[in-house]
């Protein structure tokens, strides 16, 4: 599952100087620019203000949000690099640096800024947000629980908090926990899309089926489109037997985020339920590329190579999934004593 992180932007008043007056005004075109979603025009003004000043770190910490917001994450780290470069003590650039650091799966780094930060911030909710969602992106999951619980400690008013520290807990295998914060969250807010896809994931684990597709389908009513939640409704639909639905959501899912294992996995499965061992085995080897940890996926893979025949290939895929701690079925494991 993916959240997203909020970015901060610099807001300055013009004041001063006749250049002061001009990249102020400058970086508040840019602002506004960027706030329209305009990117081109918002890239043109902050370096206007650039020009005219080659430190100015409010447009430079601004022109690496241009770069985040469009997924350009390490032209982003540059900027906020530059701007840190200019000011050292510049705490919303090493914010900002730690998002981009998170997205390139930088992970210490974006680890290091934050705790950079804590250091002259201690009491701030959003670091300590920022630090669980780290902590879980490295499996570190008791340390991100407890990073969610202070975050929460310090701001009880955001439901991403508790959506976060629900899905953890789900991670763990604490459906009970989960499903508390979670319906917490959607008690305060009625309108949180990933609390219904994370309580639906809950659902799966357990096979309700007919009641995870409910909570998806209320997740896809409310965000349309999102890849995460066609991949999970499109294993739900593999599970229930309609492999045509499934097929068409885990395609759909693909094509917008290329990048998922998990839906990688679910295609695999797709072709292992249809006997297609073969392509099976290619995404599944795929997905679990992408993400090692990505559940079931070397239980499936190794699934997949017996089909073939690769004894050797399954029983190594099946102590990965062991490494994993995923639950592995007697038989599997006869097949390699």
């Amino acid at each position: 599952m993916r959240y997203l992180i909020p970015v901060i932007i610099i807001f300055l008043s013009a004041c001063g100087t006749n250049t002061d007056t001009q990249k102020q005004r400058f970086l508040i075109r840019g602002n506004d620019a960027l706030q329209q979603q305009n990117f081109r025009e918002a890239t043109r003004f902050f370096n206007e203000a650039i020009n005219l000043d080659s430190c100015y770190t409010a447009a430079i910490n601004n022109l690496g949000i241009v770069y985040f917001r469009t997924g350009q994450y390490h032209k982003a780290e540059l900027e906020y690099t530059r701007a840190l470069a200019c000011d050292p003590a510049f705490m919303d650039a090493y914010m900002n640096r730690a998002n981009a650091f998170y997205e390139l799966n930088e992970l210490f780094r974006a680890l290091d800024d934050l705790e950079y930060v804590e250091k002259h911030i201690p009491d701030s909710a959003t670091v300590h947000f920022r630090k669980g969602l780290v902590k879980t992106k490295m499996r570190k999951y008791e340390e991100a629980l407890n990073s969610f619980d202070r975050a929460f400690e310090l701001d009880t008013t955001n439901e991403e908090t508790l959506i976060n520290r629900g899905t953890v807990k789900y991670y763990m295998g604490n459906f009970e926990g989960a499903q508390n914060d979670l319906n917490a969250a959607l008690k305060r807010d009625p309108l949180q899309a990933n609390a219904y896809n994370a309580l639906s994931l809950i659902e799966v684990e357990k096979e309700n089926y007919t009641e995870a597709m409910d909570l998806v389908n209320r997740a896809l009513e409310l965000e349309p489109g999102q890849p995460y939640f066609l991949n999970n409704r499109g294993f739900i639909y593999l599970m229930q037997g309609d492999e045509e639905s499934a097929k068409n959501d885990i395609d759909r899912s693909i094509t917008i985020d290329p990048n998922n294992g998990w839906a990688y996995r679910n295609k695999g499965w797709y072709y292992f339920k249809n006997e297609n061992y073969e392509d099976a085995v290619r995404l599944l080897e795929r997905a679990v590329k992408l993400d090692p940890f990505v559940s079931k996926g070397y239980l499936f893979l190794a699934q997949a190579y017996f089909q073939l025949g690769e004894m050797k290939l399954g029983c190594q895929a099946l102590r990965e999934a062991g490494k994993n701690k995923t639950m592995i079925a007697e038989e599997l494991m006869e097949k390699c004593r």
